[in-house]
C-alpha cells in the first residue's frame, strides 16, 4: 500500500457508501450513511438534500479514521450522484423545498404539455433523452406550475451531484452525465440545447456551469473540511452520474461489454466510442465519465427496490433473523426461490412499481403479479420479482441491438450482484456470460476513479482503471435447458405488459 489515497462517494436514495482507496487501487475502508425517502402521495418521492451532505461528512470522518496518514494523506476526494433528481435552490444556494429524486414521478402533466410545444421525436433528437417525466427539467416544471412563490425566489437549479459539489467546495458546476439526466444537454456538444431550452421557457443563467467529469473543481471549503475532516488542501474532482461511475468502476470500455447495475433502480449501460440513436427510444445516449466516451443506457426501472419493499412488507421473519444475525434477509428469500423452476409456474411480475422504463418509457404504468392461483406460494412471487428484473433487462438489450450496438457479456454491479441466483437468472434470460467485479459497490469506486484523475495521483482514466479494478475469476454462463423456459416466460411478461397498456394510459 503506497502513501496517497482517494475517496469515493457513491450517494444514493437509500445511503451515501463512500470507499477510502489507495492509489494503487487497494480498497482501505468503506463506510455506509444510510438516510431515509418520504412519499408524501403516490408517485410521489422526495428527500430532503442536507441528508446527502451529512452523511458524506459523516462517512468521510469514519474513512479518515482507518487511513494510514489520515487526513493529510487524502488527497483528493469525488462522487457518483444519483441520477435525475432536481434540487430548486434561492439565490445563496439553499434548497427552496425538499428535492424530487429520480423515482418522483409527480410531472406527468408538465411531460404531457411540453409534448405539446416539441414532439417527443425532437425531443430525443436535441438531448439524447425521453420526453418522459422522470428527467429532471420536468420536475422543476412541476414547481414552477403547482409552487409559483416559491419558484419566484429560486435561483438555481440542481442536481443532486452539483448539489454535494457545491456543498465540498463552494463551485455551481455539472458534468455532461449529471447535466443530461436533466434532459436538458446536447449529448454530441455537450453544451445546453438551445431547443429544449426555448420550449422548457428555462433560464439558461439558473444552470451550473459545465466541465468534465474528471476535472479538479478546487480544494474543499473551510466549513467542509471541518465538518468532514478532511485537509483544506483535499482536491474535488467534479464527479459524474452515479450509473456512469458504476459503468467506470466495473471497468467496462469495450465494445460489446455491458454493465447491469443493480441498486434500488437498475440501469443498464453500454460503453460507446460515439454518440448513437435508438430508433425505439427505449435507450438514451448520454455523455459518461470518461470524456471521450458516451452511454447507450436505460436509466433503470425499479429493481433492486422491488426486492427491498418485498422484504420490508412480506418477510417478516427474515427480517426477524437477520436482526437476530441469523443469516441476511434477502439470502433466506433467494434460498427459497431457488426451488421453483424457471418461469415461476406461470406467475409474472411487471417491475412498474414507480413507472415503467421497459418494455416502454411509462410513468403510469404499475406493478403487477399475473398469473397466480392457490397452488403458488410466496417462494413463486419471490422468483417472479428476481425474474421480471431480468425480462426487463432482456428488453433493453434487444433495444442495443436495434441502435447498432452489439452485446456479447453482462458485467452486473450493485447491491443486487450479491445474490449467485438472480445473476444466473440474467445469464439464462438473456443468453449472454454473465461476470462481478471483485468489488460490486463500483459507483463508489468509480467515484474514487474520477477523484484519482482529478487530483493528479492518476494522469489518466485508463491508468486509473488498470489500478482500481479487477474480476472474480468465474463467470455465470447461460444454462441451455432453460432457455425455452424462460423465452416463454418472457413473451408472457410482454403479453401481460402490453394487454394492461390500455389500463395504465399513457
Amino acid at each position: 500500500m503506497s502513501g496517497s489515497f482517494v475517496i469515493g462517494c457513491d450517494v444514493g436514495s437509500q445511503g451515501t457508501n463512500a470507499a477510502l482507496y489507495s492509489d494503487d487501487g487497494e480498497l482501505v475502508a468503506s463506510a455506509y450513511e444510510a438516510y431515509d425517502l418520504s412519499f408524501p402521495h403516490p408517485g410521489w418521492a422526495e428527500q430532503d438534500p442536507d441528508l446527502w451532505t451529512s452523511a458524506i461528512e459523516r462517512a468521510c470522518r469514519r474513512l479518515i479514521s482507518e487511513c494510514p496518514g489520515e487526513a493529510a494523506a487524502i488527497s483528493g476526494l469525488s462522487f457518483g450522484s444519483q441520477l435525475d433528481g432536481m434540487v430548486v435552490c434561492d439565490a445563496s444556494g439553499r434548497p427552496l423545498r425538499s428535492a424530487l429524486i429520480w423515482m418522483d414521478r409527480r410531472a406527468e402533466a408538465q411531460a404531457a404539455a411540453l409534448a405539446e410545444r416539441i414532439s417527443r421525436q425532437d425531443f430525443y433528437r436535441a438531448v439524447g433523452a425521453n420526453l418522459d417525466s422522470s428527467h429532471a427539467i420536468f420536475k422543476a416544471l412541476w414547481v414552477r406550475d403547482e409552487e409559483p412563490d416559491l419558484w419566484r425566489e429560486a435561483a438555481h437549479l440542481m442536481s443532486p451531484g452539483t448539489y454535494v459539489l457545491r456543498h465540498a467546495t463552494g463551485v455551481t458546476a455539472v458534468d455532461p452525465s449529471n447535466a443530461s439526466s436533466m434532459a436538458l444537454l446536447d449529448p454530441r456538444t455537450k453544451t445546453w440545447s438551445p431547443e429544449v431550452l426555448e420550449a422548457t421557457e428555462i433560464d439558461q443563467a439558473m444552470l451550473p456551469e459545465l466541465g468534465d467529469a474528471t476535472k479538479g473543481v478546487g480544494t474543499v471549503t473551510s466549513a467542509f473540511a471541518e465538518a468532514s475532516g478532511l485537509a483544506p488542501e483535499t482536491v474535488v474532482a467534479m464527479g459524474c452520474g452515479d450509473e456512469m461511475a458504476a459503468t467506470l468502476g466495473a471497468g467496462v470500455f469495450e465494445p460489446g461489454e455491458v454493465c447491469d447495475v443493480v441498486g434500488t433502480a437498475e440501469p443498464v449501460c453500454a460503453a460507446s466510442a460515439e454518440p448513437r440513436e435508438d430508433p425505439t427510444m427505449l435507450v438514451e445516449c448520454h455523455p459518461h465519465a470518461d470524456p471521450d466516451a458516451w452511454l447507450l443506457e436505460n436509466p433503470g426501472f425499479v429493481s433492486g427496490g422491488n426486492l427491498r419493499w418485498w422484504r420490508d412488507q412480506f418477510a417478516p421473519d427474515e427480517r426477524r433473523n437477520e436482526e437476530q444475525g441469523l443469516g441476511d434477509a434477502y439470502d433466506q428469500l433467494s434460498e427459497e426461490a431457488s426451488r421453483i423452476a424457471p418461469g415461476s409456474h406461470g406467475v409474472v411480475f411487471l417491475p412498474a412499481m414507480q413507472g415503467a422504463m421497459a418494455p416502454e418509457w411509462n410513468g403510469a404504468a404499475r406493478g403487477v403479479f399475473y398469473g397466480l392461483t392457490l397452488a403458488h406460494t410466496r417462494d413463486h412471487m419471490t422468483r417472479a420479482i428476481l425474474e421480471g428484473s431480468a425480462f426487463g433487462l432482456r428488453d433493453i438489450l434487444e433495444a442495443m441491438k436495434a441502435a447498432g450496438l452489439g452485446v456479447r457479456r453482462l458485467t452486473i454491479v450493485g447491491g443486487g450482484a450479491k445474490g449467485p441466483l438472480w445473476r444466473q437468472i440474467k445469464a439464462d434470460v438473456t443468453g449472454l456470460p454473465v461476470r462481478v467485479p471483485e468489488s460490486v459497490e463500483t459507483t463508489a469506486t468509480g467515484a474514487a476513479i474520477l477523484a484519482a484523475v482529478g487530483s493528479g495521483v492518476h494522469a489518466t482514466v485508463a491508468d486509473a482503471v488498470d489500478s482500481f479494478v479487477s474480476f472474480r475469476p468465474e463467470e455465470h454462463e447461460p444454462d441451455p435447458t432453460a432457455r425455452d423456459a424462460y423465452d416463454e416466460a418472457y413473451q408472457r411478461y410482454r403479453d401481460v405488459y402490453f394487454a394492461l397498456q390500455p389500463v395504465f394510459g399513457p
